[in-house]
């Protein structure tokens, strides 16, 4: 059975009407309330190996990735990009990786501190999004795969949070 993690930046009502019909287990990670930026301190690699020092409930996403079959994304797309809100989620997951490097397809990208391969799926709403938001969101997705140790990832597109379908 599929075990998912879902980060969104949804209303309370809005996300209960698409889990109501769910399959599976899930846990689930409102971005809001917001949680603190990432200081760039490298604290969740040198002094708390895989743990953020940050105390706050950020620190329990970043323990949360490691266990899950799929990584599911739901935000408002800006400027081809996440919300800053889900942004700074993601950003809060770095203790996963570990300090040291590997080379993918001709880049550098940090080894993963954990054994995990998720499937990662995006999910971008937002009204008349463009050609281009769409490429750079695809392109966003693809990076971010990679640095998940996704093997397996999809990005889709809606004109509204209401109108995304069931997960």
């Amino acid at each position: 059975m599929s075990k998912r993690l879902i980060i969104h930046d949804l209303l309370p009502d809005k996300i209960e009407a698409l889990l109501s019909g769910a399959a599976g287990e899930y846990t689930v990670f409102p971005a809001q309330p917001a949680i603190r930026s990432c200081m760039g301190c490298f604290g969740c690699w040198f002094d708390t190996p895989g743990e953020c020092v940050i105390d706050d409930r950020g620190k329990e996403f970043a323990a949360m990735i490691s266990g899950h079959d799929e990584f599911l994304v739901i935000s408002r797309i800006v400027f081809g990009g996440l919300s800053p809100a889900v942004k700074t989620v993601i950003e809060r997951s770095i203790g996963n990786l570990s300090p040291f490097f590997r080379i993918v397809n001709g880049e550098m990208h940090h080894i993963m501190r954990y054994e995990t391969n998720p499937c990662l799926r995006y999910i971008f709403y937002g009204q008349n999004i463009g050609a281009r938001e769409k490429e750079t969101a695809c392109k966003l997705t693809a990076a971010n795969a990679l640095n998940f140790g996704a093997e397996k990832f999809s990005v889709s597109f809606y004109p509204s949070a209401d109108e995304i379908e069931a997960l």
